[in-house]
């Protein structure tokens, strides 16, 4: 007996060892928030990775929140854990534009090809968050051609994640049954897609709330209804989900539901900047019009498709709104592609890059000086000029964006006496761009823009100036 006994130890510790790493997922699913945040600032890297996740969903009750996020996963990745990885590829992607295609490829690859295979081992395991992550990877047009996407993959693990209670894996099962998606192997089951929807949705995921108001609003599995649908739209818009948001602004320009409100629907458009940059600016422009009692600028719906466009990759197919006077849109047949490998088109060279900002973080509020002449480069030519080469270098026209040169150009032109440049570096110091974000500075710039008689800029000031005395 006792040859027989120290082989059945071993055995027993690498069975207890692997069910409690199977668990991990699954402890920090159930654990409450605070608990996972103490564990997360204590160095748990998976706890880290997950919390990253928490608020890149909306998940345990909080806000969509990248900028929460981020830190999270950094550190995670940092210490080379699956997860982090992961994460840092996830908010990538949620960033959008091509630059960040790149980042999402690398994070996922690496949390993919992890030397000891951790990711691979949790998953077969049945840790439900690791295989959302593997799902989600397998969804991914990134990974090419290192990684083929598989959806039938990716199907088996957002069932296994689904079943083990995961609420984004949940959401993304629920599209593979109401969606009859292509060589997924999963049946098409409307009743338990909707069904399964209706259940997370009582957790307040914001993507589930998204795609119960999508079901709602085009007839899926349940009966059509605007007014539901906008219920569930709005529920995630207001925690931060960004297609929900632009989703919302449509509602409400247009009228689809009750009397126009557009002065609302500008609030929401503004409210998706910082996750969907391009079309924000573009619905921004498109409501001012509306409120100006202009047409629609020309060339502006082709070049930014309305977030309710099929060709924007976007959620909700619907077909962009007419021109003044508007009415609402009508439904596209075609259901959209479930999984969240869509990508946000470029950054949009619009004179509507200033428009307000209404989440920037909090700051003590600042005095309000000239901003002093900074040293910087010359360039020749107008000052128009050298404000219209900062923006080619801002948006990157003809190649990537560079604000390192974009700068010292508007700098030079804003203390030539530009709005416009002046306008742009408040952009820059409050957003970040190239510059540390300093929302003091960031003030100073759309203040001195105010006074030379840009009017956006002038929204900026009093929006900004609102934020900062909260």
């Amino acid at each position: 007996m006792g040859f027989f006994r120290i082989p059945l130890y071993f055995l027993c510790i690498i069975a207890l060892n692997q069910a409690l790493y199977a668990t991990s997922g699954a402890k920090w699913m159930a654990s409450s928030y605070e608990d996972l945040r103490n564990a997360a600032e204590a160095n748990d890297f998976y706890a880290q990775g997950f919390l990253a996740l928490v608020h890149a969903h909306g998940d345990k009750g909080k806000d969509i929140t990248v900028e929460v996020a981020l830190p999270f996963a950094r550190r995670s990745a940092l210490a080379g854990h699956w997860l982090g990885y992961f994460a840092e590829g996830f908010l990538a992607r949620m960033r959008g534009g091509e630059g960040n295609a790149q980042e999402v490829r690398e994070f996922y690859l690496k949390a993919f090809r992890d030397p000891d295979g951790r990711m691979i081992k949790a998953a077969a395991s049945g840790d439900p968050v690791a295989a959302y992550a593997l799902a989600e990877i397998f969804t991914s047009d990134e990974v090419r051609p290192d990684l083929v996407p598989s959806v039938e993959l990716a199907g088996r693990h957002y069932s296994v994640s689904a079943a083990g209670g995961y609420g984004p894996a949940k959401v993304q099962f629920s599209l593979l049954k109401t969606n009859a998606i292509r060589d997924s192997g999963i049946t098409k089951d409307l009743g338990g897609g909707i069904a399964l929807l209706e259940e997370t949705v009582r957790t307040h995921l914001p993507s589930a709330h998204f795609y119960l108001g999508r079901a709602y609003f085009k007839g899926i599995g349940v009966q059509r209804d605007k007014e539901m649908a906008l219920v569930h739209f709005q529920a995630a818009a207001d925690r931060g989900h960004a297609v929900s948001q632009l989703t919302v602004a449509d509602f409400y320009a247009h009228g689809l539901v009750g009397q126009p409100k557009v002065d609302l629907a500008l609030r929401y458009a503004r409210l998706a900047i910082g996750q969907q940059e391009t079309k924000a600016l573009a619905k921004i422009a498109e409501y001012e019009s509306l409120l100006a009692g202009k047409a629609v600028p020309a060339g502006l719906r082709p070049d930014v498709p309305s977030p309710l466009d099929p060709s924007s990759g976007a959620e909700v197919p619907l077909p962009p709104p007419p021109s003044v006077p508007p009415s609402p849109p009508a439904l596209s047949p075609d259901p959209p592609p479930p999984f969240s490998a869509t990508r946000l088109t470029p950054d949009l060279p619009s004179p509507y890059e200033g428009a307000p900002i209404v989440n920037p973080p909090p700051a003590p509020r600042p005095t309000l000086p000239e901003p002093p002449p900074l040293p910087v480069p010359s360039a020749t030519g107008s000052t128009e000029e050298t404000r219209e080469l900062a923006k080619k270098h801002y948006f990157g026209r003809g190649s990537v964006p560079d604000y390192g040169k974009s700068l010292p150009l508007f700098t030079q032109s804003a203390n030539a006496g530009d709005a416009e440049a002046a306008r742009y570096l408040g952009i820059m110091y409050l957003r970040g761009k190239g510059v540390p974000k300093d929302n003091a500075k960031a003030l100073e710039w759309f203040t001195l823009a105010s006074d030379r008689g840009d009017a956006l800029a002038g929204k900026n000031v009093q929006m900004l100036k609102s934020l900062l005395l909260k």
